[in-house]
């Protein structure tokens, strides 16, 4: 039946009713309109912790975490024990389901899923969503706890932190000749570029590769005497770099040196196993380390001591970045464990639960408020470090992310099990692919300016991208030959060089020959036209001559027969000046090809000399290299703080 309006029911006739009663029912009727305008809609129930969660968690969680037995460190019987959270910090984040672990857990959507052999009901599961959606009310009159929703896109604040004054730090003068050659190429487990100089280094066995990502020319090599480096790191300021590694099962360093003067200035570490990952703090207080031994260990660099340790990681450390301010540090393992430490206490901050397989990267944006994620899960995630929430989670790579890193301006570039390298905003717009045909690309990184990008694929090839196009620039050797081989393979290449240089100008003379031919057809074309258009004019003069002559001489023969032989060159000269603009058209488009040829071949010669002159400078360089002594350890105790 339909409900009568209040309009409606004021005007119902009271014929069949007494006046009073009539009176009465209408007063009835419109306090029920007004108790319905303003009674609260059963929907809209305030959903709470004591009335309508607490008993979903007394039937189906309680039992596993109460006071006595609090799995995960959490206790779930009271309202402020559930708010706390448990040992991997707040379980909750008000107004964000989507973002709140227990939430997670009970719809299974991450581990550990609650409860573990069963889910609960999509009724009981629509609860817990609305008390989290309404603020987390402990009762009907309590006040809701404010959202706490990180913004995803964060400005950066700064691009230049660390950078030092004046000229940034290039490399003096270094080993040319490797420690160890190869036919073959193998995956590289490290890139790292300088923060600030155009100088990329690359992970090898027993030694360390650089080169300059401006010309792509290779600078020297870094030996490594104790093993195969895992990771590689440039300090902030781009003067140090830090090669972690060893020998597996066996040792394991962490070693710095200054890029500068080649100089080794500080070893740590003296492991049983190698390092998997490190990093350098960007006010040299601290080198972090971790590896297969499931600990995060800190050691200052006044005298290497080890300062803290943490056995929080329940596999193996992958990842270990400080951040660009040196206030955190980041550590992942191969659980997919994140986490966030104070850098100068190793006091854990924050667990960053979400990603379901191993961390295979971290990199810190460069205002050191966002710090990014890679895992074998496929996804890369951005995390807020003030807080430690989650701000955005990109399916970036099917099967498995391998590396992410920042640019300066914020961007970053990953590279996947997919066969991919991206580039990405924060935003979570993927920006651009770029240009890959390898096999697999394990590692990739933006160079100082972000204008480049360097990525190394399965089988040990490095390539240069253009990041505004996605195009190769160019590719990188990180297995350089021995200095002899360089020597003999570069004077081949010149002699090869010098044979394309002959051909390139012989074939250049022979269509320059043919440009000049087809160019003096043209002219003599264009000359025979205007010759044309001149005889045309005089023959013109002559009949007006002879027939003048014939007018004043009606009788005069030879006048007649000049004035004829005068009117046939005149026809004969219009059909040749028809004629000539076809000619002329015809040798203007053989002289614009001609000429269009000779400086194609042009081009090329000037190419040629130019490869060759740099064959050549490339091969005066080898044939003076001296033989350079490695890099020796520092002797004493070195401080790295500046």
């Amino acid at each position: 039946m339909r409900a009568h309006s209040v309009a409606e029911r004021l005007s119902v006739p009271s014929r069949s009713r007494s006046g009073s009663a009539t009176k009465l029912l209408l007063v009835a009727s419109l306090a029920a309109s007004a108790f319905a305008a303003t009674s609260p809609d059963p929907a809209a129930k305030k959903i709470t912790y004591e009335d309508d969660v607490l008993p979903i968690f007394r039937d189906n969680c309680l039992k596993c975490h109460n006071p006595d037995k609090q799995k995960g460190d959490l206790d779930l019987t009271s309202f402020s024990a559930a708010i706390k959270g448990g040992g991997s910090g707040a379980t909750l984040n008000a107004a964000d389901p989507d973002n709140s672990q227990l939430f997670k857990s009970v719809t299974h959507a991450d581990e550990p899923s609650m409860p573990p052999n069963a889910k609960l009901t999509d009724r009981d599961i629509a609860t817990i969503r609305k008390w989290i959606e309404g603020g987390l009310l402990q009762g009907v009159n309590s006040k809701a706890i404010a959202a706490n929703k990180p913004a995803v896109d964060l400005a950066i604040k700064s691009t230049n932190l660390g950078k030092p004054d004046g000229p940034p730090p290039m490399p003096g003068p270094l080993p040319l000749d490797p420690v160890v050659t190869s036919a073959r190429g193998s995956a590289l487990s490290a890139i790292a570029h300088s923060p600030w100089a155009p100088v990329v280094a690359l992970a090898g066995a027993k030694q360390i590769v650089l080169h300059n990502t401006r010309d792509l020319e290779f600078i020297g090599v870094i030996p490594f005497a104790e093993g195969f480096p895992f990771d590689l790191k440039f300090s902030r300021n781009g003067k140090l770099l830090l090669a972690s590694g060893g020998r597996g099962g066996k040792s394991g360093h962490v070693v710095v040196w200054d890029i500068t003067t080649g100089e080794r200035v500080i070893t740590i570490g003296d492991q049983f196993d190698s390092v998997l990952a490190a990093d350098i703090s960007a006010d040299q207080q601290w080198i972090a380390l971790g590896g297969p031994d499931r600990i995060l260990k800190i050691h200052n660099t006044k005298d290497g001591a080890l300062e803290h340790r943490s056995k929080r990681h329940t596999e193996w450390v992958t990842a270990v970045e400080f951040s660009p301010d040196s206030k955190f540090l980041g550590s992942g393992d191969r659980n997919g464990g994140l986490m966030l430490w104070e850098a100068a206490t190793g006091h854990e901050m924050f667990s960053l639960p979400g990603h379901k397989g191993a961390i295979t990267a971290i990199s810190w944006r460069g205002d050191s408020e966002m710090v990014a994620s890679a895992s074998e899960d496929g996804t890369v995630k951005l995390w807020k470090a003030s807080d430690g929430s989650a701000l955005r989670s990109l399916p970036a790579h099917p099967g498995g992310a391998l590396s992410v890193r920042f640019a300066h301006d914020g961007r970053l570039v990953t590279s996947g099990r997919d066969n991919k390298v991206q580039i990405w905003e924060t935003s979570g717009r993927n920006v651009r692919a770029l240009s890959f045909t390898g096999e697999l690309p394990n590692r990739v990184t933006f160079n100082d300016d972000g204008r480049k990008a360097i990525g190394s694929d399965w089988a040990g090839n490095v390539i240069v991208w253009d990041t505004q196009t996605g195009k190769v620039l160019g590719d990188l050797d990180a297995t350089p030959p021995p200095v002899a081989a360089r020597v003999a393979e570069s004077t081949k290449r010149i002699a090869a060089l010098q044979t394309a240089l002959n051909q390139a100008t012989a074939a250049h003379t022979k269509v320059d020959q043919e440009a000049r031919a087809a160019q003096a057809k043209l002219d003599q074309a264009r000359k025979s036209l205007a010759e044309t258009r001149s005889r045309l004019t005089a023959q013109g003069g002559e009949i007006i001559k002879h027939s003048e002559q014939i007018a004043a001489e009606p009788e005069n023969a030879a006048a007649k027969e000049k004035l004829g032989k005068a009117r046939e060159q005149v026809v004969a000269l219009e059909a040749r000046i028809a004629a000539l603009p076809k000619e002329i058209a015809e040798a203007t488009r053989q002289a614009a090809a001609a000429n269009k040829k000779a400086s194609e071949a042009k081009v090329v010669v000037v190419d040629a000399r130019a490869t060759l002159t740099a064959a050549q400078a490339s091969l005066a360089r080898w044939q003076n290299v001296r033989p350079t002594a490695a890099a020796k350890p520092a002797a004493g105790k070195v401080s790295l703080i500046p």
